[in-house]
């Protein structure tokens, strides 16, 4: 029994004798993280001299540093040197120290020796040059890459490690032009040079040190036009800036010297979607149609132009109606061309819409959406779109239940989707339209758990509302003045919408829909392009209803409507501000974050969730 006391004592120490270089390691890196050096110094000393490898000798030498402890670096340092005289990294080493010892002649002499030890392998420049580098001294850095380059037998350079170093000490011209040397020798480096240029120059906010780069490419450009890459970068550098105007003019040049059919100019027009430069996107596509080739790019090329202009017109301001003409001839040949079916019913209904909203042709709007629906050979998500838009037309035209049957119709056939769900919400404004304020409120509350949040936030919206304006006294009046006016307004029937506004706010001024009236007006001045008088009743609801549950609306729309109509970006940003710190459970929360950020000048954020296309919603 006692042998075996023994025998299990023997191997626990040798357990414990075995685990204490692990146990020294961590309680060393704890104390060095803590900045407790002189603890870190016991601990790394013991280590070092179990193994003396490199990390132990880096992690004492800063802890003795750290303490500082002058004489005991300099003694390590030179036992170093004395293992291995030829590493240029224990000169460097010995050089910080006496520097610090205030012993810089002698420091200098250390550096200048470490130059000379480099050999001209890249091992031992990059070790050389981040040694340096690691005690800031970016100029004798830079010059181990220099001396390494000349040194160089492998063909291979430090071009990039020197544009960086001239980076990091806020030389733009040497950075620049050591980037675009690099770029010379070897175009595999451009996404690299791009994104360290990136780093160092601000260049969608107006660097003046991005004026630098735009000088020294236009002069490269010049001195050497068959040398594309130099016009490439100029591309990237113009998009970044979101200059898409010279993009454009560039990219046209360029896809025309490499005969690339216009593929340049289709990734510019997408680009320049993204950035809601609409025109810039028409021209691109145009450019691409223009040149006739009868291959992918010029047929997309097509759709893409007309659906770029139609968003340029339907999202500026009022369109002249020579413009909506054009664009409405081209969506009828285009569709001649084309052949009416699924991969061309979205332009289909983009001539609806603008035949409806934009030209006052509502029945011929109608026709072709009618036509729509009877292809065979389209898909059933398209084909209830179309039932949705058709929908919307029927309203406007005053026939709300021919509405509410195709409301239904893509209801019950999507009923789990969101697509069924917008269906279920847009049938649920119908039978509120109608005053048939019970059944609409039996349909929102099933919409209130729908998994879209928009859906679910405008059910839970108009739900209230129906709740607060019938009260106590189930006086459903005051609400039904209300649904006429918003029916009036959704057919475009702006004057006649006002009047029962008018009529409302007169018979009973303090009713609770106050908040809701304000927001129809601000709803008929939007669309009549009264930007100005828009933004004050948005204003009025925030000051006047500062705790109902519109105010995160106003703040989101007074955002969008300054950043996107009055042109005040600053105000926009306010806005959004606004929103994000004061109403933080608001459904708005990441759209505003991500025009704050842009605005900002941030990256942006993730798209924010989109629902179907409800035509004639401001």
């Amino acid at each position: 029994m006692k042998r075996a006391l023994i025998t299990l004592l023997v191997a626990l120490l040798a357990r414990i004798a075995a685990a204490q270089p692990g146990t020294d390691e961590q309680l060393a890196a704890q104390y060095f993280q803590q900045g407790d050096f002189p603890k870190a110094v016991l601990y790394y000393e013991r280590l070092y001299k179990q193994q003396p490898t490199d990390y132990y000798y880096e992690q004492l030498l800063k802890s003795q540093i750290g303490v500082p402890d002058l004489e005991a670096a300099q003694k390590l340092v030179k036992d170093r040197m004395r293992r291995n005289n030829a590493d240029p990294r224990y000169a460097i080493d010995m050089g910080r120290v006496l520097e610090l010892m205030s012993e810089d002649d002698k420091a200098q002499k250390e550096y200048e020796r470490a130059l000379k030890l480099m050999r001209g392998d890249q091992a031992s420049v990059r070790a050389t040059a981040n040694a340096f580098q690691a005690y800031n001294k970016l100029d004798l850095a830079l010059e181990a890459y220099e001396r390494g380059d000349r040194m160089a037998t492998d063909g291979m350079g430090y071009d990039f490690e020197i544009a960086n170093l001239h980076g990091l000490k806020g030389d733009m011209p040497r950075m620049v032009t050591a980037y675009m040397d690099l770029l010379a020798a070897n175009e595999a480096y451009l996404q690299a040079v791009q994104n360290a240029l990136s780093r160092y120059m601000d260049l969608d906010t107006g660097d003046a040190r991005a004026e630098i780069l735009r000088t020294e490419l236009l002069r490269r450009i010049q001195r050497d036009p068959s040398r594309t890459i130099f016009s490439e970068m100029l591309i990237w550098m113009l998009i970044q800036q979101k200059d898409l105007e010279a993009a454009f003019v560039q990219s046209k040049a360029l896809d025309k010297r490499l005969d690339e059919g216009g593929a340049r100019l289709m990734d510019l027009a997408r680009i320049a979607e993204a950035n809601k430069e609409y025109g810039i996107a028409f021209r691109c596509y145009d450019h691409v149609i223009a040149m006739g080739r009868n291959d992918a790019n010029y047929f997309t090329a097509r759709t893409g132009a007309i659906h770029a202009r139609y968003l340029q017109l339907t999202t500026g301001p009022a369109p002249l109606p020579a413009d909506l003409a054009d664009l409405d001839q081209r969506m009828a040949a285009t569709l001649t061309d084309m052949g009416l079916a699924k991969h061309t019913v979205s332009l289909l209904r983009e001539r609806a819409h603008l035949k409806a909203f934009y030209m006052d042709q509502l029945p011929e709007a109608i026709a072709l959406l009618e036509e729509g629906i009877e292809l065979p050979a389209i898909e059933a998500k398209q084909k209830a779109e179309l039932k949705l838009d058709l929908g919307e037309l029927h309203l406007i035209n005053g026939n709300i239940w021919e509405a509410s049957l195709l409301f239904s119709q893509v209801d019950l056939d999507f009923k789990h989707d969101a697509l069924g769900h917008e269906a279920r919400l847009r049938n649920a404004k119908v039978s509120f339209y109608a005053s048939d304020f019970l059944w609409a409120q039996a349909q929102l509350q099933v919409l209130k758990a729908s998994t879209s949040k928009l859906i679910a936030n405008d059910a839970l919206e108009l739900s209230l509302r129906i709740t607060d304006a019938l009260g106590a006294d189930s006086n459903a009046v005051p609400l039904s003045y209300f649904a006429r006016a918003e029916l009036l307004r959704v057919q475009r029937r702006y004057d006649e919408a006002l009047t029962v506004l008018d009529s409302l706010d007169k018979e009973y001024p303090m009713h609770p829909l106050g908040d809701d009236v304000l927001y129809e007006r601000y709803r008929i001045a939007t669309a009549r392009n009264q930007y100005t008088e828009a933004a004050a009743l948005l204003e009025k609801v925030i000051e006047l209803y500062p705790i109902d549950i519109l105010v995160d609306n106003a703040l989101m729309d007074l955002g969008l409507l300054y950043e996107d109509r009055l042109k005040d970006p600053e105000k926009a940003k306010g806005y959004f501000e606004k929103l994000l710190f004061e109403q933080t459970g608001s459904i708005f929360v990441p759209e505003a974050r991500e025009h704050y950020r842009r605005l900002r000048g941030d990256a942006p954020d993730a798209p924010t969730e989109e629902r179907p296309p409800h035509p004639g919603t401001p």
